[in-house]
């Protein structure tokens, strides 16, 4: 699938402006004859001078992946401050963005001092296995209670209330159960956090939002070595558990109470450090 737009910048400044963003994030690209290639984690950017502009060309797999491909493209085009008039040439105005996705709560338990884990179920969150570890709750503001995103005439995705309202909180999709439709993730507590007091007043049936899947996906080395603090535990445990045998892996997790510790694959090829909060160690020690 392919959608486009024109830039209405000038041509040269527009291409070494995406070749340094994309030097800048260790993105392959490629010079071609008619301008610039570059492969993203869900499909190509096509960017060709022409008269008037700089046109981008995004090409992908499916509707979701072109959408996906859309969003990050656009993002960085708005800190960019690129074009902010820009339109999208695929529109189903009025549609809802192909990653918006409803689920029930199944439950919500404490799983330890720090956490709760979560539990939703949902015919559409198979995709949530694949093409990233991540995924946003939508929380709309108050005035806005029962408005959901859609596809506005430019193509990109309009927010009732204005996308700052929103609470979009970012969480890793911690495990998934193609055969139960089930997917899991764990929420750090932390006092006044929004999520935190949702969770202490979730009930079994209660409708979620999410959006996604997104964010990076399974690294693939011979050597891996990870850091993170109570936030990053659950993507670090999700790489942990999907290592193969053959891997070496070696990670460090900053917990603010002993009794967080998770447990976490158990292997000679995988060494696991828990390092609590306030004892005089930091992750930058460990690094």
């Amino acid at each position: 699938m392919q959608t486009t737009t024109l830039l209405q910048v000038p041509p040269d400044q527009g291409i070494e402006m995406i070749r340094a963003r994309a030097i800048e994030r260790s993105l392959p690209y490629k010079e071609t004859s008619d301008g610039l290639k570059l492969e993203l984690p869900w499909g190509q950017l096509l960017a060709i001078p022409e008269r008037k502009g700089l046109r981008l060309t995004l090409n992908a797999s499916d509707s979701m992946k072109l959408h996906l491909l859309q969003e990050a493209v656009d993002h960085r085009l708005d800190e960019m401050l690129a074009a902010p008039d820009r339109r999208w040439s695929q529109v189903d105005v009025g549609q809802a963005p192909p990653s918006l996705t409803f689920a029930k709560v199944v439950s919500c338990e404490r799983l330890s001092p720090s956490y709760y884990r979560v539990r939703l179920s949902g015919p559409e969150l198979d995709r949530f296995s694949r093409d990233g570890l991540h995924f946003r709750l939508l929380f709309p503001p108050d005035g806005n209670k029962g408005e959901w995103p859609y596809i506005s005439e430019t193509g990109r995705t309009d927010w009732p209330g204005g996308i700052a309202a929103w609470h979009r909180p970012v969480y890793t999709t911690r495990r998934l159960e193609p055969e139960t439709a089930a997917l899991e993730f764990d929420v750090f507590t932390h006092s006044g956090g929004r999520v935190t007091q949702w969770c202490e007043t979730l009930n079994v049936g209660m409708d979620v939002a999410l959006m996604g899947p997104g964010g990076e996906w399974l690294p693939t080395a011979n050597w891996i070595a990870l850091f993170g603090d109570e936030t990053a535990l659950p993507a670090i445990a999700r790489i942990l558990e999907n290592l193969s045998t053959d891997v070496m892996a070696t990670a460090s997790v900053l917990i603010p109470d002993r009794r967080d510790a998770q447990p976490l694959p158990e292997r000679d090829s995988i060494s696991v450090r828990w390092i609590v909060r306030g004892g005089g160690v930091s992750l930058i020690d460990a690094l």
